[in-house]
């Protein structure tokens, strides 16, 4: 397959959203990737064109791109974890707004004049109506959604006659790439749906959180596949390219909403078992429902998510499997 001329870069690329963004992208596009290693893995990088680069290393960041041409920046590289969030929050505000607060500096500085952002619904907060369209006012409850949406505000404000943009609230993400050995590599795991895989897998209890104002006590969210995820970057980019488009703002998501509590009854369904786990009361800054409205993203970009609840769930146990047996034969990842 012959490649587009342009060069793409991608924060945070040996991260789980980013490694596999860059193993489809690099198909078509030339994709550079930097990242500094404290959560991503560097064998996860499926390019030689890695630099290992912190977004708060200045100086460094400017030697890149003084060196490199790079026509679209795609900026995934953050700290996501939203309870984590509420006990460090000095390190979440200092990586997702410094971090990106340095990038657009020297975007503009380079002259590099398109950026798709990797934002989150937690800057929602507790939406009063459900399901959530991007025009919702924006009024987050954790450290996470706050430092993401502090991102969102310079980006929009220093855009102003000097680039485009492309903002994604990504609800939540799940699923891997099993065929290319790709998904999520952060141990323990952080997020639901590997969490119980990893607790299947080796036969332990995890902690359900309740006490959420929902029909059945558990926390409701809007799962999608990380595959989906990098279809919408790969349409954004698209999408950014066409001189008649402006900077906007989309939801991704399935517009479907699951309790935690229905999460477990799908796994046992799968996979014919029961799932052992206790309750634990949920923490601040945890939001009951959160679901996507997805209207916009299907009428301007094109796009909508194609994988089901069963298929995200299958992809995310059977990676999980893998990575542990790896694990285990090699000692470290």
């Amino acid at each position: 397959m012959k490649k587009d001329k342009i060069s793409i870069l991608i924060t945070g690329g040996a991260g789980y959203i980013g490694s596999i963004l860059t193993y489809i992208l690099k198909k078509y596009f030339e994709v550079f990737v930097i990242d500094d290693l404290s959560i991503g893995k560097r064998s996860q990088v499926k390019t030689k064109n890695f630099f290992n680069i912190s977004l708060l290393n200045k100086k460094k960041l400017n030697i890149f791109f003084g060196k490199q041409k790079i026509d679209i920046i795609i900026h995934l590289a953050a700290h996501s974890n939203l309870r984590k969030s509420q006990i460090n929050p000095k390190l979440f505000y200092k990586n997702n707004y410094e971090g990106t607060k340095n990038l657009i500096e020297l975007m503009i500085k380079h002259k590099i004049n398109k950026i798709i952002f990797s934002s989150t619904a937690s800057v929602y907060g507790e939406p009063k109506k459900i399901p959530i369209k991007e025009s919702y006012k924006c009024k987050p409850i954790s450290v996470y959604g706050k430092s993401k949406l502090l991102a969102e505000n310079l980006i929009k404000k220093k855009s102003k006659n000097r680039f485009k943009y492309v903002i994604f609230r990504y609800f939540n993400v799940a699923g891997s790439l099993i065929k290319s050995n790709l998904g999520e590599t952060k141990d323990p795991p952080e997020h639901f749906i590997p969490i119980i895989s990893k607790n299947i897998i080796y036969k332990k209890k995890f902690n359900l959180f309740n006490n959420f104002n929902t029909i059945d006590g558990t926390g409701i969210r809007d799962y999608i596949h990380v595959l989906d995820i990098c279809n919408a970057h790969k349409k954004a980019i698209t999408f950014l390219r066409k001189k008649k488009n402006t900077s906007n703002i989309f939801n991704l998501g399935s517009k479907e909403g699951i309790s935690s509590l229905q999460i477990i009854k799908h796994f046992e369904n799968i996979f014919k078992i029961n799932i052992d786990y206790s309750t634990k009361a949920k923490k601040r800054g945890e939001p009951d429902k959160l679901i996507s409205d997805i209207n916009k993203s299907k009428k301007l970009l094109n796009w909508k998510s194609t994988k089901s609840h069963h298929q995200i769930i299958k992809d995310t146990f059977i990676w999980q499997k893998k990575f542990e047996k790896f694990k285990k034969k090699n000692k470290v990842f």
